[in-house]
């Protein structure tokens, strides 16, 4: 879970054009009733449907789209860009709205701020570029665009069961770009974060009470002769309130310490003073920054990076989560020889970490046992007590069963009551638990001397009746025996005991395992 900017080629006299001046899992992991296995695998069930993933479209990175919209009673096309990252590597991807300023267009961005498409392409996010109408925003009367109206029909447009995560949308505009910015978080709650740049609030603006507490991040020169920084009468005769105030207006909207700390820092070739709003509400942030001699410009220099700034503010500014992960199961959950953090529900922990935010905690709680039955898993779940709010659980188990010589029906019926108890430690939402099919230990050294297609041949009992149950009741079960089943061909899959899975074989498990787990925490 891994360019634009903002436009105003009017250094000096009008806001307009770009620059930084101025104004969409592979793997056969399957999920009931998503429930897949490999084809390819002679234990495989033969009815088990091919992998649905949700890729990223499949086109080129930048898109150019058309919506229309009314304007003085007449349909008028609307123009916008999406710029996607350069590999799919999430499930889903925040949204990042730029908005250009008076005279530009969205392509600007993108033109004049590699550093934009470098984020785009780490995977961060997914750019969305917009042009005004006229080549400009109606924020005071510019226009008779209703620009907060085209905003919504381009997130409308958006597939919410693509790669669009439409829970994460912020905008960033400059000048002219960052006016209507202000207008869209007054008066929608569309933006969870903004950053308006080379502009404060309007007079109007700032008597518009916002729906919702959201973070910002303000940037203005101190010699900007367009939008001054003191207030009062600016471009196109606009009525703007000082920065300051603009600030302040944000911070008390989000019921912030009205004391801002402030410091001093560099910004390339420049000295800013950063003001800093905390104790927020909701976990948000407000901050302005005044870049002294500075006019209507974002030149600061070479060697600075404004929008990673933006962007790490941005997901600062995300309420941090505390997700809860639950792994039952026996020596294939707690990774039996095998390092403490090389079994897959810690890689799957890992794997998670780096989807998330810094700020984010992942917790891990294994109740599993080298040896352990379906038996021994139900006794330890009564001694552990686990707690019942979960965000997401696995179950594996049932391998001893099978090496012990077990009745079939003491796990079919364990099996049902294991399920129910993990379903029940993820809040009664059988959605988030996963159910992985267990090993195939005859495909290594030991295995090969224990009767390896008896093994195989029972095993698959198993796993059939625990597929079947999945897809009965609608739990994902994922498929990894045949990762296992190359136990022989490839030794480096097989730990150093020669019985268990390595630390190999499960990183291939959470490339599984990873996709649905993401879908199902969003």
């Amino acid at each position: 879970m891994k360019s634009f900017i903002l436009a105003c080629v009017l250094l000096l006299s009008a806001c307009g054009g770009g620059g930084s001046t101025g104004d969409s899992a592979s793997g056969p992991v399957s999920s009931a009733p998503e429930t897949q296995a490999p084809d390819s695998s002679p234990l495989a069930p033969e009815t088990t449907p091919a992998p649905e993933t949700t890729p990223v479209p499949e086109t080129t990175l930048y898109e150019e789209k058309t919506i229309t919209q009314t304007i003085d009673g007449v349909l008028v096309d609307r123009t916008y860009g999406l710029r996607f990252p350069q590999s799919a590597a999430k499930e889903k991807y925040p949204i990042l709205l730029f908005f250009h300023g008076a005279g530009g267009h969205g392509t600007d961005w993108l033109n004049n701020n590699p550093s934009l498409e470098s984020l785009i392409d780490a995977g961060e996010f997914i750019g969305i570029f917009p042009d005004g109408y006229q080549d400009s925003w109606n924020v005071s009367g510019e226009t008779n665009a209703d620009d907060v109206e085209f905003v919504s029909l381009i997130l409308n447009s958006l597939d919410p069961s693509g790669v669009f995560d439409l829970t994460r949308i912020y905008g960033v505009g400059i000048s002219n770009g960052a006016g209507l910015v202000n207008k869209i978080a007054k008066e929608t709650s569309i933006f969870q974060a903004i950053a308006p740049l080379l502009s404060q609030q309007t007079q109007s603006i700032a008597e518009t009470v916002a729906p919702q507490a959201l973070s910002v991040f303000q940037v203005n020169g101190s010699e900007d002769k367009l939008v001054p920084v003191n207030g009062g009468n600016g471009v196109a005769d606009t009525i703007f309130i000082s920065a300051q105030a603009s600030a302040e207006n944000w911070a008390a909207n989000a019921n912030c310490n009205m004391t801002p700390t402030s410091q001093i820092k560099s910004w390339g070739d420049y000295s800013v003073e950063e003001f800093n709003f905390s104790g927020c509400i909701d976990s948000q942030k407000v901050r302005y920054i005044i870049v002294a001699d500075a006019g209507h410009s974002l030149s600061f220099g070479e060697n600075f990076d404004l929008y990673e700034l933006i962007w790490t503010f941005f997901k600062q500014s995300e309420p941090p989560q505390n997700i809860k992960l639950l792994a039952l199961g026996d020596s294939y959950t707690i990774g039996q020889s095998v390092c403490e953090s090389c079994s897959f529900p810690m890689q799957l922990k890992d794997a998670l970490a780096t989807e998330y935010s810094e700020q984010d905690q992942i917790e891990l709680q294994i109740i599993a046992q080298t040896g352990w039955s379906t038996t021994n898993l139900k006794d330890a779940i009564i001694t552990a007590a686990p707690a019942t709010d979960f965000d997401l659980a696995t179950l594996l188990i049932g391998v001893n069963n099978q090496y012990r010589k077990m009745p079939f029906d003491v796990y079919k019926t364990e099996f049902e009551e294991l399920v129910n108890s993990a379903i029940s430690f993820v809040r009664g939402d059988a959605s988030k638990l996963i159910i992985v099919s267990i090993p195939d230990y005859a495909f290594t050294r030991l295995g090969q001397s224990s009767g390896p297609e008896t093994i195989s041949a029972e095993l698959q009992l198993y796993n059939d009746f625990a597929q079947n149950y999945a897809e009965e009741n609608e739990i994902t079960y994922v498929y990894i025996t045949d990762i296992t089943e190359r136990g022989l061909e490839n030794p480096d899959l097989v730990a150093s005991d020669g019985l268990h899975p390595s630390e190999l074989a499960y990183a291939e498990f959470v490339q599984r395992l990873l996709p649905l787990a993401l879908d199902k925490l969003q």
